[in-house]
């Protein structure tokens, strides 16, 4: 399922677009959820993470779809993001805020169905290395590439990015299931280590970021062994 969001505030265009998001769903196979929205501003109110796609017109009352495009990048720097406008010119703004591609209105399905083959792509090889974080009522995504190594304490897993701890639910065995693909290995039975952030070994210990972890006795040999061939897909 992909959670798309529609900017548009004239209620023809918003049809003509949800019309063709719907076709292009049964056609492709995509399952959609699109939720549409007639303003930035109730957009920005109600923004959670975990959109897969933006579709956002330009011209709109209230703050413009630069502006909510501005806001929008502050609060998720990789979400993509299509811009449908009537001037084509209007589009070459959208660099300043990463936008993946525009539409001009008014909008052909043929050609939409193109950018949107292009934008889900993107989703999937993002969806690949993201790692959904269960807690209670909270869902948290994380791209891989933030999570610095991931302890477990208690029967809980801790995951450690640079600015924040995150607790959850389940086990370091499953949890290194699902990581390992993405170049996660034990240097223990307490810790997952991101090979990507490993800086240095001292002996028994790891430096990860600028956290050293113990390296256990028992998992030494496969931790290293890993780590080397990490490191060797990783020369240039």
């Amino acid at each position: 399922m992909y959670r798309i969001a529609v900017l548009e505030d004239t209620p023809g265009e918003a049809e003509v677009i949800e019309s063709a998001l719907r076709r292009y769903a049964e056609e492709r196979g995509r399952p959609v959820s699109l939720k549409l929205y007639t303003s930035g501003e109730r957009f920005l109110e109600e923004y959670e993470p975990g959109l897969d796609l933006v579709l956002m017109d330009i011209e709109m009352p209230g703050i413009s779809g630069m502006e909510t495009a501005e806001q929008l990048r502050k609060r998720d720097e990789d979400v993509p993001l299509i811009f449908v406008t009537k001037m084509a010119n209007y589009a070459v703004q959208g660099y300043s805020v990463r936008a993946m591609d525009f539409v001009v209105k008014p909008v052909a399905y043929e050609n939409l169905a193109i950018k949107l083959d292009r934008a889900l792509r993107a989703v999937d090889r993002r969806r690949s290395c993201r790692v959904v974080i269960q807690n209670g009522e909270l869902t948290r995504w994380l791209n891989t590439e933030e999570i610095l190594y991931v302890e477990v304490m208690n029967h809980t897993l801790y995951y450690h990015t640079g600015e924040e701890k995150i607790s959850a639910y389940g086990t370091i065995k499953d949890c290194e299931q699902k990581l390992a693909p993405r170049g996660f290995a034990r240097c223990s039975n307490s810790f997952l280590v991101n090979l990507n952030h490993v800086r240095q070994v001292r002996g028994s210990d790891v430096l990860v970021g600028e956290q050293w972890l113990p390296i256990g006795r028992t998992k030494r040999r496969e931790f290293m062994q890993r780590l080397a061939e990490f490191a060797g897909d990783m020369a240039i």
